[in-house]
């Protein structure tokens, strides 16, 4: 599946699993009708998706990168979707062993 070892795959899960939570608490602000708090909050998702974009660019095309910049539900599902991958990776590795 990927060239990861289990600790790896524990890791990479644990850094996408925080960055979903920071997202999901980024998503109120940027529900905001404060301009001043919705224009930090985009600048914040900028920043994650920057984030989830290094963590991930072995795995994930350059079009979702930009895909998830301009949509932040599209964002939130495809961190869903790396930790899925990396957790059925996961488990192929049990099964091998």
């Amino acid at each position: 599946m990927h060239n990861l070892d289990a600790f790896q795959q524990i890791e990479k899960i644990k850094s996408l699993q925080g960055l979903k939570q920071s997202a999901i608490i980024l998503k109120l602000s940027l529900e905001s009708d404060d301009p001043e708090e919705f224009e930090v909050a985009k600048h914040a998702h900028k920043d994650l998706v920057d984030r989830f974009y290094s963590e991930t660019s072995d795995y994930v095309p350059l079009s979702q990168y930009k895909a998830a910049e301009r949509d932040f539900e599209y964002f939130l599902r495809l961190i869903d979707l790396a930790i899925a991958y990396f957790a059925d990776g996961m488990e192929a590795t049990k099964q091998v062993q």
